[in-house]
């Protein structure tokens, strides 16, 4: 774990002494925890050269015992920050800080204690650095990837004609928890949340909601309003499992498609044509090949199939992508859309899910997570994709 921390920390290093900023102050969780291995609550202040130090204020001792860091101290109060930076990067005329998570309130205060210094907006950097998973978050990812199966392979002994969404839904995550599952779902997108996923059954597969993505589901009421809700799961009914396990902090995507009974011919076929685009654009991504490119090219093919209204949803609550990096947080890059142009690179990791919804009834499609090991997208999750008849 420290080598790992270490090399996080002199990532971020390089690239602030190429944009010539003297030292960044990390204050979020989840790039907390990247950076130093905790959570614990504080400031972490790396200096453009030298050591970094982690100002704890709580909890002290447990950010001791948790991050491999050697300078750890305890933060008494907000006035020791200016002092503190000063000691660990000289004058500092541009300081880091991640803007497009920060409060405006705070940035304020930020702006006042460091008022001879410009602010300069680092999260790019981070989220840049993120994008690139090591052999060690790999590793994480993978296991995470066990749970999701075995959860998946629960399905048909809690999924009865007769009982709630949210009762179906409730037997899974009880399960997921006892295989390890974190529980929290972290997401970095401001007014985006999710609670493990989406599990919804016949008409409420297409119920749009706020969330970026193509389903949505109802909930339990308009406090909430996505996910598993109150309805009644009936024969014949489709059944969409979109859970997120998230093991030792690391999330993993993945969609199947269930029927209690016979699937219907029409979401047979479109089954079918949407898992032929899943397959395509893994085969088109070779090293170089941009996302834009992945993206332009799912949608293509969905408009000549006959898809063009309902892939990635319909109307104004259509998904623009077809893809989202997973990592520590599940709205990571890179995001497999026409906006986005990064280049397919050895450490991507992301989930994949070109789906057709069919309006009022059911939706075709899988989402897996998959990674692109430098040669090639390469299946992290692994469940048989075809729809899966209970």
């Amino acid at each position: 774990m420290k080598t790992e921390i270490d090399s996080r920390i002199g990532k971020l290093q390089g690239k602030l002494k190429e944009q010539e900023i003297e030292a960044a102050i990390i204050t979020q969780s989840v790039d907390l925890f990247y950076f130093t291995g905790s959570c614990q609550k504080g400031h972490l202040i790396i200096p453009a050269e030298g050591e970094a130090c982690y100002l704890v204020s709580k909890s002290f001792e447990r950010a001791k015992k948790e991050t491999p860091l050697t300078s750890v101290e305890y933060q008494q109060s907000f006035r020791q920050l200016p002092t503190k930076v000063q000691e660990t990067a000289g004058d500092v005329k541009k300081l880091g800080l991640e803007l497009d998570v920060l409060p405006a309130a705070l940035y304020f205060r930020y702006q006042e204690a460091f008022g001879g210094a410009e602010i300069i907006d680092i999260s790019p950097l981070i989220k840049e650095l993120r994008m690139y998973k090591s052999p060690y978050e790999i590793e994480i990812i993978r296991k995470g990837a066990e749970i999701s199966h075995r959860m998946l392979e629960a399905v048909p002994r809690f999924l009865k004609a007769g009982r709630r969404e949210v009762e179906f839904a409730a037997d899974l995550e009880h399960l997921a928890r006892t295989l390890g599952h974190q529980g929290g779902v972290r997401m970095r997108q401001y007014n985006q949340e999710v609670f493990y996923g989406h599990i919804m059954s016949g008409e409420n597969i297409t119920f749009s909601s706020f969330f970026d993505g193509p389903t949505g589901g109802p909930g339990l009421s308009p406090a909430y309003p996505q996910g598993p809700g109150w309805k009644i799961i009936e024969q014949g009914d489709v059944v969409l499992v979109d859970y997120v396990t998230v093991y030792n902090g690391y999330c993993v995507d993945c969609t199947r498609v269930f029927c209690l009974g016979t699937p219907p011919q029409a979401l047979k076929k479109a089954h079918q044509d949407a898992l032929y685009i899943h397959e395509e654009v893994i085969k088109a991504a070779k090293p170089g090949t941009l996302c834009s490119e992945l993206s332009n090219m799912a949608f293509k093919m969905a408009a000549e199939l006959g898809y063009g209204e309902n892939f990635m949803g319909y109307g104004t609550d259509k998904a623009g992508f077809i893809g989202h990096g997973v990592g520590l947080e599940l709205d990571e890059l890179p995001v497999i859309t026409a906006k986005q142009h990064f280049p397919m690179a050895e450490g991507m990791v992301f989930a994949l899910e070109p789906k057709i919804l069919l309006k009022g009834t059911a939706i075709a499609g899988v989402e897996n997570t998959v990674y692109f090991n430098g040669n090639n997208l390469e299946k992290i999750t692994i469940h048989p994709e075809e729809i899966i008849s209970v």
